[in-house]
């Protein structure tokens, strides 16, 4: 009796078989190589934040590269009031990063922010608690100052105005009960380091009173993007501002209706969470002035491959050694008295001390800055990405700073192995901020494909057309999705239909399986 191969390989055609055994064509890949992402380089990181950002994601099982930014930008939030970097002598500015990360719901991203940043939320939390007792009493005496205050200018108008000689005589003695009132009583102000649902004039006017440094903080960053900040008439004026808080530079604001304002030695973090669809319409916003006025370009991109669909329940906890290790280093960075000025006439005016680059790590940034110069022009690799690489050496000099106030905090000089990181991690940034132009509002029939491959690479035979719409990725169950997906593999020669019996099944190329 035959066996069962053998009337299989009856039941085939000829002619089905001769396709099936076809020659393959030269296989190519799915996404070009600014398309793939790249591994982060977590293993260049302090070991404080490497071991954190390695806890967290054992336990809850997100990307690596969403958690280690999450921990980039927390760093960022301590450390920037605390040192500037100076590039070279005359190239010297903050040290505080923007972030956007992108991913979609249900990665964990929230848990990942929250946990990262816990320990600046309870620092800030328990010291707006010790503080607000004086805080108030602060404020009481700066009313009643300015209440006398008002009162004496009205009692000295009333008297210029006078008809009676007695009263126009007391001019002098209210003028000298007003000059010998002193200053006005300071208040100092609480500490606020995250906002989120803003606009121009509130942030300005929060900053230029209260604390010096701050952040635009969101795990949500649908309601930055949805804001009043970003509606029709305030989103220019907004990205503006940022754009002259990343830099830390000077900002007036002079209004004769609203209350005017003036913002120096001012440190600022952006870190921003938001699915794909919110990107798309961040740069769809204002005619495209996100990335016309360099705003995109002073972030740095993150758009991790999802580990959805691989985070099987393991037990673990996020309070683990090494968190509670760096929780204890960000809240002494906290705890650090801030570099505030003391010549300055306006409250709590920055200054910080500069953090200069080693010989060793100068020669890296500089390699790093040739580097990314060559490929700016019209043929280079990053011709389309020219406000992003005009920003990247600043951004390499950012990271290795904040990294160096984290370890060794805001003394000494940058050396090489943390200019390393600081290159590397830019770096990685730069081709993450190229995948996500390249392929941001695209109509994912590459994703499709690659979705369908991965599957069928899993699947015990060749899956018939009937099982991909039944068991297959939930993506391509769709016959219209199914079809492009599968016509994308065969063009890019990683798999074909052939027919079997009375079925057509899918194929994958041997050699992409690793088969001789």
């Amino acid at each position: 009796m035959a066996n069962v191969v053998e009337l299989k390989e009856r039941a085939v055609a000829p002619a089905e078989k001769a396709a099936a055994e076809a020659p393959w064509p030269e296989m190519m890949p799915l996404f070009a190589h600014h398309e793939r992402p790249l591994e982060y380089p977590l293993h260049l990181l302090p070991r404080i934040m490497r071991d954190a950002v390695t806890d967290v994601c054992a336990y809850g099982q997100q990307p690596g590269a969403l958690v280690a930014c999450s921990a980039l930008a927390t760093a960022s939030l301590a450390t920037q009031a605390l040192a500037d970097v100076a590039r070279t002598p005359s190239l010297v500015g903050p040290i505080g990063l923007n972030l956007l990360m992108v991913a979609e719901s249900g990665e964990r991203k929230t848990t990942a922010d929250r946990r990262m940043a816990r320990a600046i939320r309870q620092w800030q939390q328990l010291r707006r608690a010790n503080q607000r007792a004086e805080h108030e009493q602060q404020k009481d005496r700066r009313a009643i100052w300015t209440a006398k205050r008002d009162g004496l200018l009205a009692a000295i108008k009333k008297a210029v105005g006078a008809a009676k000689r007695e009263e126009r005589d007391k001019t002098e003695e209210l003028e000298a009960a007003l000059q010998g009132m002193g200053p006005m009583p300071v208040v100092d102000p609480l500490p606020v380091l995250f906002m989120e649902d803003t606009n121009p004039e509130a942030l300005s006017i929060d900053l230029a009173n209260g604390w010096p440094s701050s952040s635009l903080w969101s795990d949500e960053g649908g309601l930055v993007v949805g804001g009043h900040g970003m509606s029709e008439e305030a989103i220019t004026r907004y990205l503006s501002l940022l754009n002259r808080l990343w830099d830390g530079n000077p900002f007036t604001r002079r209004r004769s209706t609203r209350e005017s304002v003036e913002l120096r030695g001012r440190r600022f973090t952006a870190s921003l969470m938001m699915q794909a669809q919110v990107v798309s319409k961040l740069l769809a916003a204002g005619d495209g002035v996100s990335r016309e006025n360099g705003f995109l370009a002073r972030f740095l991109i993150a758009w991790p491959r999802s580990t959805m669909g691989t985070r099987l329940y393991r037990p673990g906890s996020t309070e683990t050694p090494a968190l509670a290790v760096w929780d204890e280093r960000l809240t002494q960075l906290l705890e650090m008295p801030l570099p505030v000025d003391p010549e300055a006439d306006l409250p709590m005016v920055l200054k910080p001390p500069v953090l200069p680059l080693s010989q060793a790590a100068f020669e890296r940034w500089r390699s790093f800055f040739d580097d990314v110069e060559c490929e700016l022009g019209i043929r280079g690799e990053l011709g389309d990405l020219t406000d992003f690489g005009a920003k990247a050496g600043d951004h390499a000099a950012r990271i290795a700073a904040v990294l160096h106030v984290l370890v060794h905090g805001p003394a000494g000089e940058i050396g090489p192995e943390l200019m390393e990181a600081g290159v590397e991690i830019a770096a990685w940034h730069l081709h993450e901020a190229r995948r996500l132009f390249g392929m941001i509002g695209r109509d994912g029939v590459a994703t499709d494909a690659e979705a369908l491959l991965s599957w069928a690479m899993e699947e015990p035979e060749a899956p018939s057309m009937k099982r991909i719409l039944q068991f297959g990725p939930s993506r391509v169950r769709a016959k219209e999705r199914r079809d492009a997906a599968i016509a994308k593999l065969t063009e890019h020669g990683l798999a074909r239909v052939v027919k079997e019996a009375r079925a057509e099944r899918l194929m994958v190329n041997p050699e992409w399986r690793g088969v001789p």
